[in-house]
């Protein structure tokens, strides 16, 4: 499918059409579902985001190369996007991304192009030519999210400041892992960049206050893993004889905590097991399902169980915990 530029078409708007088309969810009772033809939403989908890619399109070519770039590191709905372009193709819209000139007073999607394209370059072993290409993306990219300056269903691409920080913390030697650090530092403390504070909070020691501080950040950002972090840290804390609290500084962190009521640092530590849980972390779940059979809440603890049960949210996504699920039902059953 080709769609000519010379058409008086805003293409990006084709491309945010495509994009919204994509989203389209399939009918969900498998009863109906059977008796309808397979739905072409997504097929359609790939035929526009195509011939606007043909186009040249810069939307269109930064969302089919993210996903592109995600379905190379395993991301289930980048592949099934990908199932939708002939590969062939793939090299073509990497010429174009390229060539790209984007004038910032047009489009914001400027520093999107150049950390693609330090991706694919870092992808291809050119680390020199990468770093510089992330280093021109992050004196471009805002530092503040700015409301409406994405597609609000664009596929997740990692900031460069964030790229160029995972690129220097893989080698071994001291001064790149400390620049490194510098990154996620701007992204964390002048960006208030959730996945930065992750990572910045590898760089110190585990249950010390900045440690605390950074992932707490991004626990409450809904970083999946610094929650379940987090969750741990609380569970540590609510121990008796808690190794972490013969931390001073971590003492005085938690005074609010510690001085607040008994058993409160266990209550938090469950708020956040409950927040793993709401994110699909089905060890967290089976933790609360444990806890509420403590307590003789069957019900909740079933309920909890039957979460364990339910498939991965995404389409052709592997089921995570397979083992997990095989308790759930047993437990279900009433063996142990």
């Amino acid at each position: 499918m080709l769609i000519s530029a010379e058409y008086n078409v805003e293409l990006d708007d084709v491309t945010s059409l495509a994009i919204v088309t994509f989203k389209i969810p399939d009918l969900s009772d498998p009863a109906k579902r059977a008796q309808l033809p397979p739905s072409p939403h997504k097929t359609i989908a790939g035929l526009l985001l195509q011939g606007c890619a043909q186009a040249k399109d810069p939307l269109a070519i930064v969302h089919v190369l993210t996903a592109l770039y995600l379905a190379d590191t395993g991301d289930a709905a980048a592949r099934e996007l990908m199932g939708l372009f002939p590969r062939q193709e793939m090299a073509k819209y990497r010429e174009t991304l390229d060539t790209l000139r984007l004038d910032p007073k047009k489009t914001t999607l400027g520093p999107e192009v150049l950390t693609l394209r330090g991706l694919f370059l870092e992808q291809e072993g050119q680390a020199d030519k990468a770093k510089e290409t992330y280093l021109e993306a992050i004196k471009t990219m805002p530092l503040k999210f700015a409301p409406g300056s994405r597609h609000p269903m664009q596929l997740p691409l990692m900031a460069p400041w964030n790229a160029l920080g995972y690129m220097l913390k893989n080698r071994k030697d001291p001064k790149l892992q400390a620049e490194a650090k510098s990154y996620f530092e701007k992204g964390a403390l002048e960006g208030d960049d959730p996945l930065s504070y992750y990572e910045l909070a590898a760089f110190e020691p585990r249950a010390s206050e900045k440690w605390l501080k950074y992932t707490s950040k991004a626990a409450a950002s809904g970083h999946r893993q610094a929650i379940i972090n987090l969750t741990v840290f609380y569970q540590d804390v609510a121990a008796e004889d808690s190794a972490v609290l013969k931390d001073r500084s971590i003492r005085k962190a938690l005074h609010w905590l510690l001085g607040w009521r008994r058993g409160s640092a266990a209550e938090l530590a469950r708020e956040w097991l409950q927040a793993a849980s709401n994110m699909g972390h089905k060890p967290s779940m089976l933790q609360l399902a444990d806890h509420h059979a403590s307590i003789g809440d069957e019900a909740r603890a079933k309920e909890h169980l039957r979460r364990i049960l339910e498939p991965p949210n995404t389409a052709n996504q592997q089921e995570e915990w397979p083992q997990l699920v095989q308790v759930a039902k047993m437990r279900l059953a009433g063996i142990r």
